[in-house]
């Protein structure tokens, strides 16, 4: 009972986003199970040009390759009946009753993205000061570090530890990933 004499209420739990590892290449196929387990989700896709033996097409691929966002309340029998698809690896997080909920806003922004920006792509999660790797080009293979980022451009630098100097080249940030 509350002080006005009326029964406590208790507030059912809202519905959270939350991060689906996929198994390679089966982000549409989990998709489209979930959809017809009646859960709501989201499969951000690009559009990424390619090339044929005889044409340029343009194909629609996954933003976040391996992953998909879903939206529900957690619940034994909701997750149970959610890991089902066919395709689905797990629901990120501990156990179904401890997942990883991704806040509204950013799924809500990754949405206006991908459906508003023509130009959207994903990038690496790279900042100032991260061991990379160049994976294309002349450089691919070099390990080094970021020292500046600015407008898809990283400084990549390489350094001699022993002399404490560097040399440094600014490329194209999208061809760097974090070193192991």
């Amino acid at each position: 009972m509350t002080a006005a004499g009326g029964a406590a209420s208790v507030e059912a739990p809202a519905a959270r986003w939350y991060a689906v590892w996929t198994r390679s290449q089966c982000e549409p196929k989990v998709e489209e199970g979930l959809r017809q387990r009646a859960f709501e989700v989201f499969l951000p896709r690009i559009r990424v040009p390619s090339r044929r033996r005889d044409r340029r097409v343009v194909l629609e691929q996954p933003l976040f390759p391996g992953y998909l966002f879903l939206r529900f309340v957690p619940s034994r029998e909701a997750y149970v009946r959610a890991t089902t698809a066919d395709g689905l690896v797990r629901i990120l997080g501990e156990r179904w009753d401890r997942l990883h909920p991704i806040p509204d806003g950013q799924v809500e922004s990754v949405r206006r993205l991908v459906t508003g920006a023509n130009d959207a792509r994903a990038v690496p999660w790279i900042h100032v000061g991260d061991r990379v790797r160049v994976v294309a080009g002349p450089l691919a293979g070099m390990e080094g570090f970021v020292r500046e980022w600015r407008a898809r451009r990283a400084t990549f630098v390489v350094g001699i530890d022993l002399l404490r100097r560097g040399v440094g080249v600014e490329i194209d940030a999208s061809i760097l990933q974090r070193a192991a």
